[in-house]
């Protein structure tokens, strides 16, 4: 027991010195000040860290587990208790995030109008109440709603009604934002060299987290209007008792619901369209409220409003790319030098932990090979083997199909049992047969049991599962396609229950 003390301090120490010299950013330049926020930031990194160090514990542990079997009792209690400190962690850092994602929504609804320094509440200078019967083409504007509401509900009414151009002014943001990230896109896609397309996929990354930012807003903020507009207009309904107009508004509800659901999880977010379906439902509302009041003037401008909705995009679909791997292919040049020397010795094989590279294997042996044996041959190299034998490799190609002339050539230069080698995502496959096996496997995150894919639990998907794709299937399924590896579909598993512990979420092998 005192050996599983010692693993764990040294574990836990390397996780302290590494948070000592973090700095914390705020994710958004401006909220700098807010001192609630950088708070919430420093303790989420705090316990990041911490999720890391028990990460980095459970996995010596279980390696200890299988190899050393006289403390196994021991080592499989302290796993278990690991994982439920672990679990504890990561809902705690699901509580932090809802609280550090509500200040940064609040904040740039402030803030999206241009006038960093004035706040929506301020952004009309008008008195709560009016005080003429003029009848105005803003319809909240009109002397009618505070005689019915109580200034409470009126006041609430007219922040509703400035949030509408906040509401507009985020998703022509978020559709500027999309667009761009396509460009990045293509320009990844074209970039001719790594240092280039690292640089693209960063800007990438980060432009896909503003498209989030900037659709968790208009969601926030949207949902705000929708809310009190829709129970609002409700209430006057009812105290007017029109129960006509309460039937017809129920009957339009009915139907953005339905035209929501059919659209839902088809675009990169669900905000943009619910917005639209709502909006058109809420002008709907008003167009009715203004005919029943006889305030032509507003009746008229909502009109208006109202053909002008079906010019607005809400179909903004996934934007993803594959991560591009620069490998180095070069084939085989066959001569009559000496290539490698003592000056010159073989290398040894790289090897890519992603994407694939084939070689062809000229051999396995007991012993090291003298020079000689290669002569003619560039480039050649060598790894050892897990027995601590030599293999030795020619060439790299991006296919079975590129190396198969020079596999030909290699043969009657005596290297007789060469045969094809490939590292897949870094796994290795010696033979063609275990290429086969290794190319007709792969594995497929389950997310089961939620009707809408929450969007903190999308962006992770996004930013960890690059090139995945993520698909609907069935009316509460979601799958994450495309992981050559199991170790690979774990990692973005735990991104993804990180993000919402609440989720079921499994790994299913495919041939």
């Amino acid at each position: 027991m005192v050996a599983l003390r010692g693993i764990l301090t040294t574990l836990f120490a390397v996780g302290v010195v590494s948070l000592s010299a973090q700095s914390i950013k705020p994710r958004i330049a401006g909220l700098e000040s807010n001192k609630e926020y950088m708070s919430l930031l420093a303790k989420d990194a705090r316990l990041n860290e911490k999720s890391d160090s028990l990460s980095v514990a459970v996995e010596a542990l279980r390696e200890k587990f299988v190899n050393e079997s006289e403390q196994r009792k021991e080592f499989s209690a302290e796993i278990l208790r690991l994982e439920s400190e672990a679990f504890s962690v990561r809902s705690e850092r699901n509580r932090l995030a809802q609280r550090i994602n509500t200040i940064e929504q609040e904040w740039l609804v402030v803030n999206m109008n241009n006038r960093p320094t004035q706040s929506v509440a301020q952004t009309e200078e008008e008195p709560v109440v009016p005080t003429d019967t003029r009848k105005y083409a803003d319809l909240t504007r009109n002397a009618y709603f505070p005689t019915l509401l109580s200034s409470a509900d009126y006041a609430t009414l007219r922040k509703a009604q400035r949030y509408e151009s906040v509401a507009a002014q985020l998703l022509q943001a978020f559709e500027e934002s999309h667009d761009r990230l396509g460009v990045l896109r293509e320009e990844y896609v074209a970039a001719d060299n790594e240092s280039a397309a690292d640089s693209l996929m960063t800007l990438f990354l980060n432009r896909q987290s503003e498209c989030n930012m900037i659709a968790d807003s208009l969601s926030a903020t949207w949902s705000f209007v929708f809310d009190n507009k829709t129970y609002m207009y409700d209430l006057l309904f009812d105290k007017e008792g029109r129960q006509d107009m309460l039937q017809r508004a129920e009957a339009n509800l009915f139907k953005m619901r339905q035209s929501i659901e059919r659209e839902q999880g088809v675009y990169m977010c669900d905000a943009p369209m619910n917005y639209l379906f709502q909006k058109q439902c809420v002008v709907d509302y008003e167009i009715d409220v203004a005919t029943m009041l006889g305030l032509h003037a507003a009746a008229d401008s909502l009109s208006r409003v109202r053909g002008g909705l079906g010019a607005l995009r809400y179909d903004f679909g996934m934007i993803e790319v594959k991560r591009r791997y620069f490998l180095d292919y070069v084939p085989l040049e066959f001569s009559t030098k000496y290539v490698y020397t003592s000056k010159n010795p073989l290398p040894e094989c790289v090897v890519y932990e992603n994407g694939e590279m084939y070689r062809i294997k000229l051999g396995e042996f007991a012993e090291r090979q003298p020079l000689s044996k290669f002569r003619g041959l560039e480039p050649v190299s060598f790894l050892r083997s897990e027995d601590e034998g030599w293999v030795y490799y020619g060439g790299g190609y991006p296919s079975v199909e590129a190396l198969e002339k020079h596999l030909q050539t290699v043969k009657k230069l005596g290297f007789r049992s060469a045969d094809v080698a490939a590292w897949i995502d870094g796994t290795y496959a010696g033979s063609r047969a275990e290429i086969a096996e290794l190319k007709s496997k792969s594995y497929t995150i389950e997310i089961s049991g939620v009707e809408s894919l929450p969007d903190g639990v999308r962006r992770v998907i996004a930013q960890m599962s690059e090139g995945n794709e993520l698909s609907r299937v069935g009316k509460d399924t979601y799958l994450v396609t495309g992981f050559r590896s199991r170790e690979a579909a774990e990692v973005v598993l735990k991104g993804i229950t990180s993000a919402d512990a609440s989720l079921k979420v499994g790994i299913v092998e495919v041939q």
